[in-house]
């Protein structure tokens, strides 16, 4: 079964993490199939999709409002959604209602379907609104480059975006609540329009649908860009476990303990026995083959792991040569730990024939995210912004010569 859903604005590849998600695994094992996910840029790409007959049923993750296209039927909804504004934090002023000056401050999607909705929803000034063919998560991303002030996005979906864009703020609420349902061909052909009806009645009755909600809302925090209080809370109870660890292997490679330590955070939460669904397992995360090659045999054994991490760490960082100058060096090694030696190299020669300085992390980090479709072109950069962000943390609370930024790794 092949199913269309929205580009991911955060940095978790359409891996079946949140309720949409779910739910398709779901009703994919009841009928035992399998899912192909086919990332759609907005409804009206979602719509043609279906149309052509290039997947089976899609997934809006948004409120898609009244009056669809004769070709598409849709399932019972079992989700609500509310409509925000959405501002950069540049942005000081933020509309607090969707009045006619407010409208002209927005970017709008047109693509998505805001503004039909809105306007049959009793909000005629957001067709003040100038417009863009570009779809929300596009339009998120020009707010959060300064690029334009504010636009309209699901509250949810805010939220997950802001894992890779901080700087987006969410506003106040713009219309009613919104439904979401799943769409299908209308066809002669009704089985799989009769399987997804009886399973969303299936799924309501026997508690499920609750059941992944209530998951959802815990996964929620996940998003969040920083947890600070999580971060701080880990540094007394999970920090003193491997400090000696991170200090005896850091001293060896003449690494900073607390880099290797924030890299650790981020890539494991410091969790020895954490797993990932790439085969990267243990503290420092190394797949089989790093981990062997950098002289651990067990990467759930704490200390193997941080040696070998902190080993391939510095390695990476040699590779670099001495052409990078710091900081620089230190970010596009983090970048390379995320995304391989070789994936570093292909986004350096992407820069260069750009016309850029392919030793400059800004711009490396440029061009990440086009290298690779949707959220996993992102990952490497939230990956470094992360990691130099516990490293500051860190730092604040054990400085070296009052330095929050490494200058030799």
């Amino acid at each position: 079964m092949r199913a269309a859903v929205p580009l991911d604005p955060g940095i978790d590849q359409a891996a079946f993490k949140d309720l949409h998600h779910a739910l398709l695994r779901e009703f994919a094992n009841r009928l035992d199939v399998t899912v192909t996910l086919v990332p759609a840029p907005s409804q009206v790409a979602m719509f043609d999709m279906l149309r052509r007959g290039e997947v089976d049923v899609a997934v809006p993750a948004r409120p898609v409002g009244d009056g669809l296209p004769d070709y598409l039927r849709a399932a019972p909804t079992y989700y609500e959604s509310q409509t925000h504004f959405v501002c950069s934090s540049a942005v000081r002023r933020r509309p607090r209602e969707l009045t006619p000056s407010a409208a002209r401050q927005l970017r709008v999607s047109s693509s998505d379907g805001y503004v039909q909705r809105l306007v049959a929803a009793g909000e005629p000034p957001v067709a003040l609104a100038p417009r863009s063919p570009l779809g929300t998560v596009r339009l998120l991303e020009q707010v959060a480059a300064g690029e334009i002030p504010c636009t309209l996005a699901q509250r949810d979906e805010v939220e997950r975006a802001r894992q890779r864009m901080p700087s987006l703020r969410l506003g106040e609420a713009v219309g009613p609540v919104g439904s979401i349902g799943w769409l299908m061909r209308n066809t002669h052909d009704e089985s799989l329009a009769r399987q997804v009806d009886r399973f969303f009645v299936q799924a309501r009755k026997s508690g499920l649908l609750a059941q992944l909600r209530k998951q959802e809302h815990g996964l929620r925090r996940r998003f969040d860009v920083v947890d600070l209080e999580g971060f701080r809370r880990a540094m007394e109870t999970k920090l003193p476990r491997f400090e000696a660890d991170f200090r005896r292997a850091a001293a060896e490679h003449g690494v900073d303990w607390r880099l290797v330590a924030a890299l650790a955070y981020q890539e494991s939460r410091w969790n020895p026995r954490a797993e990932s669904p790439r085969g990267a397992r243990g503290l420092m995360m190394l797949i089989s083959a790093t981990a062997r090659s950098m002289g651990a045999h067990d990467r759930f054994d704490a200390s193997a792991s941080i040696a070998a991490g902190t080993r391939y760490l510095a390695w990476l960082h040699e590779q670099l040569g001495d052409e990078v100058a710091e900081p620089d060096r230190t970010w596009l090694t983090l970048a390379a730990y995320n995304i391989g030696p070789g994936g570093l190299a292909r986004a350096r020669r992407h820069v260069v024939k750009q016309g850029g300085n392919p030793n400059r992390w800004p711009e490396v980090r440029r061009v990440l995210p086009s290298l690779q479709p949707g959220a996993r072109g992102w990952e490497p950069v939230f990956h470094v912004e992360s990691v130099r962000r516990y490293f500051a943390l860190l730092s604040s609370v054990d400085p070296v010569d009052g330095r929050l930024v490494l200058v030799d790794l």
